[in-house]
């Protein structure tokens, strides 16, 4: 590699030219038939999502989802008057004779809005991809957002089939459903961890196609994104395509088009529509894919400490404890510090939160930490990581680690 930056550094000082092969037109041609075939043999295995009924305020249960919208506030009872009696209520005004009672004053009438809380609502049509042949399908979580209480899958060539929920993962934005059916074609799904960046990526959809599913060309950009839960692609991804396969020149699936979050904490969709695209691998979560297959809404794993900034390492110095947190039961407290888990040296505070936002609820850790005043360190646990709680999943996206954050590579 050296030899050869000191040619081109010569080539440029003294003029020489480096010469190019000049471009084929005929290539790219040749390049059509090739990922017509990738297509053609996802094509099948692509299906069409539709859900009808649910509320608008299904996503903002707390606990139950991990949306952008707040909990909904409590009611509360209306303050009587200060000359008006707590049990008095108000009288009604009297209504003009001439006024009819869907007409305001002035002779507007009432209209309700198109989308309003609590009412029934029509998600529409989304992508989703088959799972196994005896009917579990995979699909966005984003659309089962509103709680239908229909779910209908189109199968290419197989014909409708009603589903029933199953369980999801709101850190990878997937959720399954199971239909009626046996023979579903299966597509062979590729493992992460030999994918390469640069190989090409087509994002397939079924929300506006049913004879063949839509395409969106690009490549794979970057690997073991979002806490090395998905493949970032350039690919476009949106709503057209949520749920559906990204496919490789050989029609085998990277994975599922979702929309994450820039923190990589949760899915989430501050990146719609950005040129940034991600889709969730498959192959290397077939566990959790069980536990989902169960009924399980699985939640990022949650230890409930928090570190001091100040210190920068090695290994997190706890600065508080949460009361309820998986860290006080196990014994740790302020002073300590978490020199590694399962294993893998621990850089900083940032550092350690990143390895724990890897994990999931119900996922068990092994902490290697010095207790304060103490000069050996010792090993704690298997500690079982809890459900983050709705106040850490709705803390700021500013406080949040980046993505980007690498993650220790596999051996």
């Amino acid at each position: 590699m050296t030899k050869l930056c000191f040619l081109l550094f010569v080539m440029l000082c003294t003029g020489t030219a480096v010469t190019q092969r000049p471009v084929d037109p005929d290539e790219f041609v040749r390049l059509e038939p090739v990922l017509q075939a990738a297509i053609a043999k996802a094509a099948p295995f692509v299906v069409t999502i539709e859900t009808f009924g649910g509320t608008r305020g299904a996503s903002d249960k707390e606990g139950a989802f991990d949306g952008d919208a707040p909990p909904p506030p409590k009611p509360q009872k209306a303050k009587p008057a200060p000359d008006q009696k707590p049990d008095e209520q108000p009288k009604p005004t009297p209504m003009p004779p001439d006024q009819k009672p869907e007409e305001k004053p002035g002779g507007d009438k009432k209209k309700l809005p198109l989308v309003a809380p609590g009412f029934q609502q029509a998600q529409g049509k989304t992508s989703g991809v088959v799972l196994t042949p005896d009917g579990w399908i995979i699909v966005s979580r984003f659309a089962l957002n509103l709680d239908p209480t229909t779910i209908l899958v189109t199968v290419p060539g197989r014909g409708t089939f009603h589903a029933e929920r199953a369980g999801e993962d709101t850190s990878r934005g997937i959720a399954l459903v199971k239909i009626d059916a046996s023979s579903l074609p299966v597509p062979e799904f590729v493992h992460p961890d030999t994918v390469r960046i640069g190989q090409w990526a087509f994002a397939l959809g079924r929300t506006f196609a049913t004879d063949e599913p839509t395409v969106h060309i690009g490549i794979v950009s970057a690997r073991r994104r979002i806490f090395g839960r998905a493949v970032q692609i350039d690919a476009y991804t949106s709503p057209a395509n949520y749920g559906g396969a990204v496919v490789d020149v050989r029609g085998r699936v990277l994975g599922v088009a979702v929309p994450l979050s820039p923190s990589g904490r949760n899915a989430g969709v501050e990146w719609y529509d950005s040129g940034i695209g991600f889709c969730t691998t498959i192959a290397d979560i077939p566990d959790l894919l069980d536990r989902m297959k169960q009924g399980q809404v699985l939640q990022r794993g949650w230890l409930g400490v928090k570190f001091q900034s100040s210190h920068l390492g090695p290994g997190a110095l706890i600065d508080e404890t949460s009361e309820n947190g998986a860290a006080a039961k196990a014994g740790l407290g302020k002073g300590d510090v978490i020199l590694a888990v399962d294993g893998v040296d621990v850089a900083n505070g940032p550092h350690f939160q990143m390895l724990v936002s890897s994990r999931l609820g119900g996922d068990k850790v092994t902490l290697s930490v010095r207790k304060k005043d103490a000069a050996v360190p010792a090993n704690i646990g298997p500690i079982v990581l809890l459900d983050a709680p709705w106040s850490e999943q709705k803390q700021s996206k500013d406080a949040e680690l980046p993505a980007s954050f690498p993650l220790p590579e596999k051996k």
